[in-house]
């Protein structure tokens, strides 16, 4: 079967699970993570397979440097990764997040982004795919820099486009009953269809890091 919407079971799980987070309690708990929350996220995968291979991420938090929970609040998907710009989904208690464009990208990257940025005729395309995403409620994150990067001219007509590494549109659902529903994974595929013409530019202009692996 495909994508249904989220079951009511699973914010009742991460409501649960926020009340009891440690690595015991979840473990007995794990067949009501895998069935309510999981499998959904699952389907919903299943459903976009034209946007690339999904990968779920692991419900445990890596505590040895940082004082945090030990199980994550949310299940998060990204969907295409790997090729300089992917989709992003994620279920938590602050809502549906619905994300698409290029996170954390390497210093490469950023050099091919501004210089595409330069490129007058690159650089309206680039805009034209962020009103689009802006249309259906994606809306760009904060720039990274407080100021053009060193090297450019701080009048440069794309100024404020130099300013971001990160390139993220982005709107977070608040939680209701259309979640349960299959409204839910038509208004992500809504704004996964609008996310496209970006994901697209970022791949085609700016693409995967090319620095060996370490």
């Amino acid at each position: 079967m495909g994508f249904r919407g989220f079951p009511p079971e699973a914010l009742v799980f991460l409501r649960d699970l926020e009340a009891n987070n440690d690595r015991e309690w979840f473990k007995a708990n794990k067949a009501r993570h895998a069935e309510h929350v999981v499998a959904p996220m699952q389907a919903l995968a299943g459903d976009l397979a034209h946007l690339g291979p999904p990968h779920l991420f692991r419900p445990y938090n890596d505590t040895r440097f940082h004082n945090r929970p030990p199980i994550k609040e949310q299940q998060g998907m990204v969907l295409g990764h790997g090729l300089g710009a992917a989709w992003y989904v994620e279920l938590s208690l602050d809502g549906l997040f619905v994300a698409a464009g290029m996170w954390r990208p390497a210093p490469d990257q950023v050099e091919r982004f501004r210089q595409a940025v330069d490129d007058g005729r690159r650089a309206g395309a680039l805009r034209r795919a962020l009103s689009a995403a802006g249309k259906a409620g994606l809306a760009l994150g904060e720039p990274d820099l407080k100021r053009v990067p060193r090297g450019w001219p701080p009048d440069h007509p794309c100024g404020e486009l130099l300013r971001h590494k990160s390139v993220v549109v982005s709107e977070r659902h608040e939680l209701g009953e259309w979640l349960h529903t299959p409204a839910c994974g038509e208004r992500i595929r809504t704004q996964f269809d609008a996310a496209a013409p970006l994901v697209r530019w970022l791949r085609e202009q700016v693409g995967p890091s090319q620095r060996p692996a370490r």
